[in-house]
């Protein structure tokens, strides 16, 4: 299967992701990161959302700084009790591409 990412997505383990300081959420309601690219995020939420549904984005980093953005709900899967819910932000800006198709 050809991978059909724009940009390069950085990996949060679940050990790294317990660490971390960063307050993520999703409309409001905290969520852990499992992924991140410029070009949009996948979080683990107790909230489910609707393919399509139009989200924000709150990120507040221990170590100074916060990205407040608007993305579209992509792929939401359960994950036990949970969701795991993508997000698509590359709405938000035009950048290029990093990597090559």
């Amino acid at each position: 299967m050809k991978e059909k990412r724009v940009y390069q997505r950085y990996t949060i383990s679940n050990e790294e992701s317990r660490h971390l300081q960063d307050e993520i959420k999703l409309d409001g309601v905290s969520v852990r990161l499992v992924d991140f690219s410029v070009g949009g995020l996948c979080v683990i939420s107790g909230q489910s959302h609707a393919v399509g549904d139009i989200v924000s984005v709150f990120a507040n980093f221990a170590i100074g700084g916060r990205i407040d953005l608007t993305g579209r709900v992509v792929r939401v899967v359960p994950e036990g009790t949970f969701w795991s819910v993508a997000v698509d932000l590359s709405g938000n800006y035009k950048t290029p591409p990093m990597r090559k198709p």
